[in-house]
């Protein structure tokens, strides 16, 4: 691909955008609802939460709809939209065409808004349930500070860059199922189905830069990137346990070893098996690109459970 084939996913922006054109969402919360997607959430399948009593299940839902959220005003209000603000910038990658600049802003523009209605949701839900949200930092936020602190400062913005490149090219389940369960409160459907729909115009953005991008990069920089995304991927889809075990220790007499129950969780297949399905769009973008014909990069995504 080069600069020339870049085609605008942005043209009706106006019309489609969340932000641009859509009010936000009213439903209310209905009796009985779930407030999350059981299936999409790591713990329900635990056996001791499995046993534990239905207001419990139920508490965990909502635990699991607030680190959703809190995920989500984290990541686009501070990876995303700091990339956002550095493509944006004349100086940083100046051969990209000016169209993909000037849809960066509408990147920039949306992101913020999703992190908005996220943040307003969340205050919504503590206000219906009385779920007071436990204190914690997303993981992905912790291993993003790892990778760039490890880096000289010349490589510490295409580390914010490929985390950004992934983070829009992965496509969970979070997005594409959580609308379609019955089970789950309408205002919460609606919120990722909108979500979602700006995000396909974000992927097809961030997949054209990837495939402008990784070809002008020298062998040595690409291996070097090859070798830190699956821990980028492992940082946006692994459990995040310190988050979860927080949420089981928050009640108190129910669970007796959180820490266990957690890491229990994590080696399952059932895990490995969650993070390769919702991995495959971003993999699919890599194999596309003959990233995985390098064999040091390919051994690492094999180290790290990522190809079969």
């Amino acid at each position: 691909m080069t600069a020339s084939d870049y085609r605008s996913r942005f043209t009706e922006w106006d019309r489609r955008s969340w932000v641009r054109s859509k009010p936000h969402r009213d439903s209310p919360f209905t009796a009985g609802g779930h407030f999350f997607s059981a299936d999409l959430c790591p713990l329900s399948a635990c056996p001791p939460v499995l046993a534990a009593p239905a207001g419990v299940r139920a508490a965990i839902l909502v635990h699991s709809l607030y680190l959703h959220l809190e995920f989500t005003v984290q990541l686009e209000m501070g990876p995303v939209n700091e990339i956002c603000a550095l493509l944006r910038s004349p100086g940083f990658l100046p051969w990209l065409p000016a169209a993909m600049k000037d849809d960066v802003l509408r990147i920039y523009t949306d992101e913020a808004g999703h992190a908005e209605m996220s943040n307003t949701l969340k205050s919504a839900v503590m206000a219906e349930t009385g779920v007071v949200p436990i204190e914690h930092r997303p993981r992905f936020l912790t291993e993003l500070a790892t990778l760039y602190s490890a880096e000289l400062p010349a490589y510490r913005p295409l580390v914010k860059l490929f985390f950004a490149i992934v983070s829009e090219t992965l496509i969970t389940g979070t997005l594409t199922r959580l609308p379609k369960d019955p089970s789950v409160q309408p205002a919460v459907r609606e919120l990722a189905q909108d979500h979602a729909a700006d995000e396909g115009r974000h992927h097809a953005f961030f997949r054209q830069l990837f495939e402008l991008l990784w070809p002008r990069m020298p062998l040595p920089l690409r291996r070097k990137i090859g070798a830190l995304l699956p821990r980028v991927i492992h940082a946006f889809l692994w459990p995040d346990e310190p988050a979860l075990t927080s949420v089981l220790r928050s009640m108190p007499g129910e669970f007796d070893d959180p820490v266990g129950i957690v890491a229990e969780m994590s080696a399952s297949a059932r895990t490995r098996d969650g993070v390769l399905r919702n991995a495959t769009p971003t993999l699919r973008m890599l194999r596309d690109n003959g990233v995985f014909e390098d064999p040091p990069v390919s051994r690492a995504f094999l180290d790290a459970g990522l190809l079969r």
